[in-house]
């Protein structure tokens, strides 16, 4: 009852006009030069070492920096971060970086050291980092994560405290795209030391009144629920170039609600339009409405354990089955791309699909039913009610029930739909406890690797791996030559779909509004904007710029 009072009040005060001198409280922000951005959660963690979500990633990015940051327009563009400079052998799996003169926000020195203590840190077996497996291109770094090795034997070194070395295990032109990653970030070592030490899980330091950072920000306030803001760190070395005063972070889950509240005045910048608010959306303000291509991959987990999901002529006629130009023209109303691969284009990666996008329909539908009566079930007869777990996002369940219906059309099976809670739904992922998944992947870095390492055996919640999809894999990582390391890529993402232990859905687009008093924020596919560049034009000044301008295209 709690939660429903809570979300009746947000959608009746997105309807209520702001108080006082007539101004909306996003017109009131931008006049203070305060940035109020939608989130889509709240933030779990703001420790780098135990965050896995994106919105506390965002919010980290803003208070701490790594060697590399990134650019405000191309996301193939890095520019020097704490590191001012750097060079790398001839093979590309040594790097030496050369710190700057930077402060932390309580004025002690950024060291090479800290970087070294946070990598040791996140890696640490007693430690349990979740994205420990980030920094595995590190010499040693993944026996040393599974207690095989000491810590000597990772490819960290500091020869002074400027001074950062990484040795890789094999070759990595990549890198500084990885670097701009949070899990590449350093931590004070100082201040973690003094809040319970290098492996409490439950440290303090991280707390607005504890915060140290290196990053354009410090935390400021942070009310549970409903928002969190930070402000300009003075000790930042680039300090004198932050556009802003501070960003307040708005954890909206439901894109309805957000959506309205950005109509209603309440935010700058949402973090999505939903479905079935696009069109609304995009012809009330045309000129805020964006449209952005974003490296995500929406698609289906198999458990490949369970009964008839474990041959891959049900799995493979499941994907068949599948009439994606209807769900992405139905369901996401045009806000993706019908996919058949797994790894959305760019980067210099594409994958040819083999034809299977120039086939109607009807032809993959025709080839599913005679894979699923090679399997044993003609018609979809003898074929076992399975369970398709969904969160319970109104978009997935959606999804869900569409999918649900073209499988019982085309094939003459049935699937049940279990809708659960975000936590539930990851810890029954995780432990396998599902047979089919609607699951999303994001990508952590702006390279093809970061989509095709993902289903190497072990930890990929399906239960599928293959010994010559993981050396694939590993000749990709040990290839020096752009071109070939490519091909290896795409030779075991070909291995994976032929068995198709997921099922790939459409490569997603980023649906928001962004009001035209902001200035300096560009369409990027890793949706990794730096914040400090993002200015907020005055009421004045608005109401005398051009119409909103097209900045980047991101505006459709």
């Amino acid at each position: 009852m709690l939660r429903c009072s809570r979300l009746l009040g947000l959608v009746l005060a997105c309807l209520i006009p702001a108080c006082g001198d007539g101004r909306s409280s996003a017109e009131r922000a931008a006049d203070e030069g305060v940035l109020v951005i939608g989130n889509n959660q709240e933030p779990q963690n703001l420790d780098p070492h135990k965050a896995t979500a994106v919105a506390d990633g965002k919010i980290i990015s803003a208070l701490l920096e790594g060697l590399v940051r990134p650019d405000a327009r191309d996301d193939t563009v890095v520019h020097p971060g704490m590191a001012e400079r750097w060079e790398h052998n001839a093979d590309a799996d040594e790097w030496t970086f050369h710190l700057r003169e930077a402060q932390w926000s309580d004025g002690r020195p950024v060291r090479a050291q800290d970087f070294a203590y946070a990598y040791r840190r996140l890696l640490h077996p007693a430690f349990g980092g979740k994205y420990a497996e980030m920094l595995y291109p590190l010499r040693g770094a993944e026996a040393y994560n599974k207690g095989q090795a000491p810590w000597e034997a990772v490819g960290v070194r500091t020869p002074d405290d400027r001074t950062l070395v990484l040795t890789l295990s094999g070759p990595m032109p990549q890198l500084p795209y990885l670097l701009m990653h949070f899990t590449w970030f350093p931590v004070p070592e100082h201040a973690v030391e003094a809040h319970g030490g290098m492996l409490d899980r439950r440290s303090a330091w991280t707390r607005p009144e504890n915060w140290v950072g290196n990053g354009a920000y410090v935390p400021e306030e942070r009310v549970f629920n409903d928002y969190l803001s930070v402000r300009p760190n003075p000790n930042y070395w680039r300090a004198g170039e932050v556009k802003n005063r501070g960003i307040r972070f708005l954890p909206v889950v439901n894109g309805y609600t957000e959506t309205r509240m950005y109509f209603g005045g309440k935010l700058h910048i949402t973090n999505n339009v939903p479905p079935e608010m696009l069109e609304m959306a995009a012809s009330r303000e045309p000129g805020s409405f964006c449209r952005d291509d974003y490296y995500c991959t929406i698609f289906y987990r198999l458990n490949t354990t369970r009964g008839p999901l474990a041959d891959q002529r049900v799995r493979r006629a499941l994907s068949l089955a599948v009439d994606r130009e209807m769900l992405v023209q139905r369901v996401v109303r045009g806000a993706g791309k019908s996919a058949f691969t797994f790894t959305p284009p760019g980067a210099g990666y594409a994958l040819d699909d083999g034809g299977e996008s120039a086939r109607s329909q009807g032809e993959r539908e025709t080839e599913a039913r005679r894979l699923l009566a090679e399997a044993g079930y003609p018609d979809g007869r003898g074929f076992p009610t399975l369970e398709l777990m969904t969160s319970s996002r109104d978009v997935q369940r959606l999804m869900a029930e569409t999918i649900q219906a073209m499988w019982m059309k085309a094939l003459g099976i049935h699937v049940e739909i279990r809708s659960c809670e975000w936590s539930a739904y990851k810890a029954a992922q995780q432990n396998m406890d599902y047979d089919i998944s609607s699951s999303s992947w994001s990508g952590d870095y702006l390279d093809p690797a970061t989509f095709v390492e993902l289903w190497c055996s072990g930890n990929n919640c399906t239960g599928w791996g293959r010994a010559a999809y993981d050396a694939e894999v590993d000749a990709a990582r040990a290839s020096a030559e752009p071109e070939q390391r490519l091909e290896h890529l795409r030779r075991a993402e070909r291995m994976m779909l032929r068995e198709q232990p997921v099922i790939p859905l459409y490569w997603s687009e980023r649906t928001y509004m962004k009001s035209p008093r902001v200035r300096g924020w560009y369409p990027l596919m890793l949706d990794n904007h730096p914040l400090d560049a993002v200015e907020l034009l005055p009421s004045g000044a608005a109401a005398d710029a051009a119409p909103h301008s097209r900045e980047g295209g991101s505006e459709r």
